[in-house]
């Protein structure tokens, strides 16, 4: 034996100690990979498994090969291609893990790397899906859509890609005249998301996400059925909340928006994420305005959460000032007439309690506004109902002159 092969055949011995078991057909594979040959790769490694079909490292390596393959098809623009390489290669990394659980973090490297490319170039495409003027300009949102889809292809254990590409289509559909267009984007989304619950059922996300589109398309017993469902299973889930507060506004439920707007409010006091708390003062704003739409008047619950809005606010504005000043009048003449009195005098102290509320508060509106005639009137009126009649004179006096 010559020294030439002495020292081959150690490199090959040293080779095998360090790689174990490998095959010859891996290791042939691994080299076409680095060539960049990934078809030749994988006709070896088919080959291969006819012998060993249980060897892990074949399957990594296919998928490995066809996830190269899939990459060269997105920059062929070859779309479908690339979709169906993905899923070959994800079949593939799931029998490595089958055949050795050892290779798992390999193979969700693998699978997260593909994920992130195809994530970020959505992203990108998203990002410039608006022009100048803020048009919306549907050949990016088709890219975008297109890797979505890829990225789902690639790692389909996550179903953030469709849920953006089903909120995409949504996005889409607002605002649009062409009202045939925007039931036919909302009926893709929901189609989309359809497909996707077939094989994940207990993604409450999507499931929310159908409640919106059906909600969008008109069918709002079908979206209120699932959110109430959900709702159920996920008490504390503040997005979720403000997609059920939201469809009830729009149905004119606001007595239940209201007391969800305070759930998420409340939700928000607790936690420790002081992000969220530049949402309070919203939040109390509205469930006071729908606690105090006519169709509700709970004046006790508007109030509180009108007096915890202006506690959030560092200079109390003149509108939260106002509304709340004129709720307290209301609320004062609603029981002033449940009781029947006649005058001040007669007044029963609860009553009583909201008009001079009211005069407080419209003197704190009126001394920061000066120009707010309505502020002066209900002012003047509160002053009135309490027996204040020089003081009301003049309030509403200023109303006159600044009505003129």
């Amino acid at each position: 034996m010559t020294r030439k092969h002495v020292i081959l055949l150690a490199a090959l011995v040293s080779l095998a100690a360090l790689v174990g078991c490998r095959s010859a057909h891996v290791t042939s594979a691994i080299l076409y990979i680095d060539q960049q040959m990934y078809q030749k790769a994988v006709d070896v490694l088919h080959e291969g498994l006819e012998y060993s079909p249980d060897e892990a490292e074949a399957y990594f390596y296919l998928g490995e090969s066809h996830t190269k393959l899939a990459e060269e098809a997105v920059n062929d623009n070859e779309y479908l291609e690339a979709r169906n390489q993905y899923s070959m290669a994800y079949n593939y990394y799931q029998k490595t893990v089958e055949f050795d659980p050892m290779l798992a973090e390999q193979v969700n490297n693998s699978l997260l790397y593909s994920y992130a490319l195809r994530k970020n170039n959505a992203t990108n495409e998203l990002n410039s899906a608006r022009d100048a003027e803020g048009e919306l300009k549907d050949e990016f949102f088709q890219a975008a859509e297109g890797q979505f889809r890829l990225a789902y292809a690639a790692y389909p254990d996550s179903i953030a890609p469709i849920k953006n590409v089903a909120r995409m289509k949504m996005i889409q559909s607002s605002g649009l005249e062409d009202g045939e267009r925007r039931t036919q984007l909302l009926d893709e989304s929901l189609t989309l998301l359809n497909q996707v619950l077939q094989d994940n059922p207990d993604a409450y996300a999507l499931q929310a996400d159908k409640a919106n589109v059906l909600n969008l398309l008109g069918r709002n017993d079908e979206a209120r059925g699932i959110y109430d469902q959900l709702l159920i299973d996920h008490p504390n889930d503040t997005g979720l909340l403000l997609d059920i507060a939201n469809l009830a506004q729009e149905e004119r439920r606001y007595e239940r928006a209201a007391d969800l707007f305070v759930r998420v409010a409340n939700i928000y006091v607790a936690d420790d994420n002081v992000e969220n708390d530049e949402d309070l003062l919203s939040l109390r704003l509205q469930a006071a305005m729908n606690y105090s739409d006519t169709s509700v008047l709970n004046y006790v619950k508007a109030l509180e959460n009108f007096d915890k809005a202006l506690d959030l606010e560092d200079i109390p504005s003149d509108n939260t000032l106002f509304l709340k000043m004129k709720l307290h009048y209301d609320y004062a003449v609603s029981m002033k007439n449940d009781t029947g009195a006649a005058d001040a005098n007669d007044l029963p102290d609860e009553a009583r309690e909201q008009f001079q509320l009211g005069a407080n508060t419209g003197i704190a509106l009126t001394e920061s506004d000066f120009d707010n005639a309505l502020g002066f009137y209900y002012l003047a009126m509160c002053q009135h109902e309490l027996g204040n009649s020089a003081e009301s004179e003049r309030s509403m006096e200023q109303y006159r002159q600044l009505s003129q």
